[in-house]
């Protein structure tokens, strides 16, 4: 058996026997190695925010026109909601 840590060994059944389960570290050895990592500065600027978040800044901006945003889903989804209470009440564009 490698040296396959506590947690894996935690994972899996108790049936699994040693072949199989050498065999599972090693797919799961390469797969943690080839992990990719964010650039840099991704990372700083990441953490920069949730700093600010913990010191309780905010440090999340909301979206320019939120409310537009709001407004013209509602919208659509008060429009699509009365076409399906139309086609439901046997008229429409979907009526027969």
């Amino acid at each position: 058996m490698t040296d396959q840590p506590a947690w894996f060994a935690g994972d899996l059944e108790s049936d699994v026997g040693e072949d199989e389960r050498a065999l599972l570290w090693s797919v799961a050895d390469r797969l943690i190695g080839a992990r990719p990592f964010p650039r840099a500065a991704f990372r700083a600027a990441f953490g920069q925010r949730l700093a600010a978040l913990q010191a309780g800044r905010g440090g999340i901006e909301r979206p320019r026109a939120l409310w537009a945003r709001i407004g013209a889903l509602a919208a659509s989804g008060t429009v699509l909601l009365a076409i399906v209470a139309i086609g439901l009440a046997g008229s429409g564009p979907f009526a027969k």
